[in-house]
């Protein structure tokens, strides 16, 4: 009854707009947004005898103006995300978003006057939300404002002597989604495109007591009486190849004006830089690069003209500089600086749920821990940030260190103090072999920082830590964790001498990755050391991480490489970042992959091997021996 009484009032009230409502064939089948647009076109060439008008509604939608620059208008990610459709309109004005709570009208006039069109009509707009008792205002000639809040607002084009005028009016649409949808993910960009200034939007459903299609049949029987225009079948062809034009890709993003973005950044060692990139589409046009670097190459033909038509990504950049020694061209450079200039830090990764560990401190581990602080022990436990560290002391476990506790490497993952370490501390392999004593270690794990500063690299230091470890535990099976000495053999022999039950070392990482994350050490020479501890008839033992970037199959070949020297015991785990200065985290490795991990290195051939996110080289290692 109330809906039957506003339609006799609207009927006899109408604004003198005197206009014909469109009634679309087959009002079921969804249809996208370009095809609205067409229908508009369409009409506005084939109809010009009077004036024309329909609502429409479609699935989420971001409406971009004719000169309107994508990136700077529409978060994309969150779109795709949410399966939003992007497109653009012939018409200027601002970026939208529209879903099925949100009514776009279409106005089509005879009139070519368009500030005539857009007072009579938008005169009409308010009236029709007055009438059913909102306090509507006009806002300019473009919006509508309800409580100081805009809830409609229009865009026009020409086409042939005809108006066409779009207006959008926020009815009952989830308005998170256009807060979103239309706030960028990166910064304004400096573009000729035509930027949008956001306003307070809210919608109109929470003000009339109609249900978004009820409000629909009001307005146009308020506009329009009871006149229409009927599209035929015929109609539809025809709006249908206007149709394939405005949803083409290139009619969306080749109108996309091109836009340019500044990225500077100072490194350490090679100066400032600043980078200028020409875009159109996320590709790259033209770059720039300036700054106070020291320039040794033809950086046009080496890196600038290498980048042109490539995509503006991290990965896309990256494999269009592979093989190019940047450092070559501008002095000190690296791909990766040359990607934090462009890109900024590469994206953390979260710690997922199967990595956090409970380090409470029980009796137990602080026991062990007042043992190692009273023997004036370092341990790779606590100086390498090990997870394990609270099981281990439970159990009256730990891996010495020996050497001191200054490295004189710097490799990017670890977190063990580098620098000039002091001169050796001959007591030291007096206090390693009472600390086992005392804390009744059956299997006492060593190792040690490089010592590079020293002729023997600390091989002789190693040779009487042994011993005396030996001679004051004799029933204490000992593995040890060697360095490289340099690929020096003779030093690995005089170690291997000393017969410990196992002799470990790492090699820590697949080939491709060796160079970026280790500092001195070397792939072949980190085979090369365990090749020489199965020579002296030692048992050898390796370990590496994974989640540094590595592939699978990169995985697998350092598996064959290690069997190769004849070592058959592995360990297998997850690198994780000690501090933001150290590499970042690529990925977490589920614990299902690493359990396909040790069934593949098992299946290959070797005889004992941990693999979890919290393996270390030294985790449960009495149990492999």
């Amino acid at each position: 009854m109330v809906l039957n009484f506003f339609l006799y009032i609207c009927a006899h009230n109408l604004y003198n707009l005197k206009m014909k409502y469109i009634i679309i064939p087959h009002p079921e089948k969804i249809r996208q947004l370009p095809f609205y647009f067409a229908v508009e076109e369409y009409v506005a060439c084939h109809y010009t005898d009077d004036d024309y008008f329909m609502g429409w509604r479609v699935a989420p939608t971001v409406m971009l103006g004719r000169n309107q620059l994508i990136e700077n208008e529409v978060n994309i990610d969150y779109c795709k995300a949410n399966n939003i459709d992007i497109f653009r309109r012939k018409s200027g004005g601002g970026c939208i978003y529209s879903d099925l709570g949100c009514i776009q009208f279409s106005y089509i006039s005879y009139t070519d006057h368009v500030n005539e069109a857009f007072v009579q009509y938008m005169r009409g707009m308010a009236d029709v939300l007055r009438s059913l008792g909102v306090e509507a205002q006009l806002s300019g000639r473009n919006d509508i404002l309800v409580d100081g809040r805009k809830v409609s607002g229009s865009a026009f084009y020409a086409l042939r002597g005809r108006s066409v005028l779009h207006n959008s009016l926020l009815y009952d649409t989830q308005l998170d989604h256009l807060e979103q949808s239309l706030t960028p993910s990166r910064e304004k960009l400096q573009s000729k495109g035509v930027a949008s200034v956001s306003q307070r939007v809210n919608n109109v459903a929470p003000h009339v007591k109609l249900s978004v299609e009820e409000f629909m049949d009001y307005v146009r029987h308020y506009m329009c009486g009871d006149e229409v225009l009927e599209l035929t079948d015929d109609d539809l062809r025809g709006i249908a190849e206007i149709e394939k034009t405005l949803a083409d890709d290139d009619f969306v993003y080749g109108n996309n004006p091109k836009y340019s973005i500044v990225r500077k950044h100072r490194f350490e060692g090679v100066g400032t830089l600043e980078a200028r990139v020409e875009l159109k589409n996320n590709t790259i046009v033209k770059m720039n690069l300036m700054g106070d670097y020291f320039l040794l190459g033809d950086i046009d033909l080496g890196l600038l003209n290498r980048l042109r038509g490539v995509a503006l990504s991290r990965e896309a950049v990256a494999e269009a500089l592979v093989g190019v020694d940047l450092s070559a061209i501008v002095r000190g450079l690296t791909l990766k600086q040359f990607l934090r200039l462009l890109f900024g830090r590469e994206p953390h990764v979260m710690k997922p749920e199967w990595l956090k560990i409970d380090l409470t401190s029980k009796k137990s581990t602080t026991e062990t821990a007042k043992i190692l602080a009273g023997h004036h022990m370092n341990t790779i436990c606590t100086d390498g940030l090990c997870p394990n560290r609270a099981e281990c002391w439970m159990a009256r476990t730990a891996t010495l260190m020996i050497g001191g506790n200054i490295c004189t490497r710097k490799c990017r993952f670890c977190n063990t103090p580098t620098g000039r370490p002091a001169p050796l501390d001959c007591a030291e392999p007096r206090h390693v072999a009472e600390t086992v004593k005392a804390l009744g270690l059956r299997y006492a794990v060593i190792t040690s920082v490089d010592r590079d500063d020293l002729p023997d690299h600390g091989a002789a230091h190693w040779v009487k830590t042994i011993e005396e470890v030996k001679s004051l535990n004799p029933d204490t099976k000992i593995e040890v964790l060697i360095p490289d000495f340099m690929g020096r053999a003779n030093l690995v022999q005089m170690v291997m001498a000393t017969r410990p039950h196992v002799a470990g070392h790492n090699m820590e990482t697949v080939r491709r990755l060796t160079p970026s994350v280790r500092s001195v050490a070397r792939y072949e020479r980190s085979l090369g050391v365990l090749s020489e501890i199965a020579r002296c008839g030692i048992a050898a033992k390796t370990g590496f991480m994974v989640g540094l970037g590595e592939t699978r199959e990169e995985v697998l070949e350092l598996m064959d490489d290690i069997l190769g020297t004849g070592c058959r015991r592995l360990t297998i785990g997850q690198y994780l970042q000690p501090t933001a200065a150290h590499l970042p985290v690529s990925a977490y490795i589920t614990p299902q992959q690493f359990a396909e991990y040790k069934n593949i290195a098992l299946a290959k051939g070797f005889e004992h091997v941990e693999s979890g996110p919290l393996v270390r080289s030294s985790y449960h290692a009495a149990e492999g021996a």
